[in-house]
């Protein structure tokens, strides 16, 4: 019967600390799980960020390209109204090469 009770003891004692340890990994799942959502809000918000600064970036050059085939166009026009003759033969020349290129295959 003491063998029983001090088995008992020890049984419960184990139970204990087994509970007591069952809780310190449930506890560190719930702090694992905090770090995990403020590292995905951080992430988050870098990710937000740079969107934006993609966007900036983009529309700059998008704007800059505008401009540059904008004066490209103008150029290109006043050329030809400059030059009608060799527009035309320009022209004709590129498309009789666009033609021989593509008969080809």
């Amino acid at each position: 019967m003491a063998q029983a009770q001090l088995e008992g003891r020890k049984n419960g004692a184990a139970r204990a600390a087994l509970k007591a340890r069952a809780t310190d990994v449930l506890d560190d799942f719930a702090e694992l799980r905090k770090d995990v959502n403020r590292l995905a809000e951080a992430a988050n918000k870098a990710a937000r960020e740079e969107a934006k600064h993609a966007a900036k970036r983009f529309n700059g050059i998008s704007t800059d390209v505008r401009t540059r085939a904008t004066e490209s166009v103008s150029l290109a026009a006043d050329k030809v109204r400059e030059h009608p003759g060799a527009a035309i033969g320009i022209s004709v020349g590129a498309g009789l090469l666009l033609g021989l290129l593509l008969s080809r295959r």
